[in-house]
């Protein structure tokens, strides 16, 4: 072969080679990321994970795939984003429940805490301290006051065993001291609907769940758990103005975490990305119709925000002996 045909084919199989590696490269870029929710499509969860990911895409520049995992408590998802690589193309938005899963599952596979990488938290929402509209009281401490002087239990509807609703209303027992049937449901909707037909004295829920029902006097708000009054209700007082600290401050969040060792500068650039979602009037509006508010911060803030809750809740379901289901 010729001195100059054989550079010639060196040539070209560099090329080649150079073109092969370029596309893995760009295909490696290009490859989507997973946006991981242990929950079914369709509700509060889901909503906010569709919201923020085209923002986290923006920001990423690459594609967010919302993938629903629903099961086990939202489990199911958050092993998966536990044993994924720690590249930040795999990550999980989690709500308040996470950090209280090792003490609801001892034999969990992963831990809550030190599998995870806080990216930053996204919103939060109050309870709605909702009772039957018949009630003769107009604000809980009223009614904990008509419960004791009359001596009958209050009973209280729970979406579920060791819900943040049901941990919550056993503070309350603890604190003020009454006694409080509470009722287990298969969700919000069901007790919410036992609490207005008159079965079950009151319940905690959401302002998007159980708004309409108050206002059409289907159901009889008793107080909201936000730190303060909520514009669409401003005389319901919160429960701090009641002196019902365990429920002072309290309710629904969600935040996003990626796996444990993932790199500082990716998880600094999707915090970036999340922060820069959160401010945009279109993320703000759909949060607020349900009954959302942003929140954000530094992933120092979502790290606080979980230890915090570790230090409370574990200990209150290990003594009281709670599991799911039972």
């Amino acid at each position: 072969m010729r001195r100059d045909m054989f550079l010639g084919a060196i040539l070209k199989m560099g090329l080649a080679t150079l073109v092969t590696f370029g596309s893995v490269a760009a295909s490696a870029q290009t490859k989507a990321s997973r946006l991981l929710v242990g929950n079914q499509p369709g509700g509060a969860t889901d909503i906010v994970a569709r919201l923020i990911a085209p923002k986290l895409a923006a920001g990423m520049g690459q594609t967010f795939i919302v993938e629903n995992r629903a099961g086990a408590s939202g489990n199911i998802a958050a092993e998966a984003v536990a044993r994924a690589a720690p590249d930040g193309q795999t990550i999980l938005l989690m709500f308040n429940s996470h950090p209280m899963t090792s003490a609801l599952f001892p034999k969990l596979s992963f831990d809550p805490i030190k599998d995870f990488t806080s990216i930053g938290l996204i919103s939060e929402s109050p309870y709605l301290i909702v009772a039957r509209p018949d009630i003769g009281a107009d604000t809980f401490k009223s009614l904990i006051e008509q419960s004791k002087k009359s001596g009958k239990p209050l009973s209280m509807g729970s979406p579920g065993p060791a819900t943040p609703q049901h941990l919550l209303m056993e503070r309350i027992k603890k604190e003020e001291g009454i006694d409080v049937q509470v009722v287990h449901f298969k969700g919000t909707a069901p007790a919410l609907t036992d609490v207005m037909g008159g079965h079950v004295d009151l319940t905690l829920v959401t302002p998007s769940a159980a708004a309409a029902f108050v206002k059409a006097g289907k159901a009889k708000l008793l107080g909201v758990t936000s730190n303060a009054r909520l514009p669409e209700f401003p005389t319901a007082p919160t429960a701090s103005e009641q002196g019902l600290k365990s429920l002072a401050n309290s309710g629904v969040w969600l935040g996003l975490l990626a796996p444990a060792k993932t790199p500082k500068p990716v998880i600094d650039k999707l915090n970036q990305a999340l922060t820069e979602g959160l401010r945009s009037p279109e993320v703000t509006q759909e949060l607020a119709k349900i009954g959302m508010t942003p929140m954000g911060g530094s992933p120092e803030d979502l790290d606080k925000k979980m230890k915090e809750e570790q230090a409370i809740w574990p200990p209150l379901i290990r003594e009281l002996n709670l599991a799911p289901g039972g």
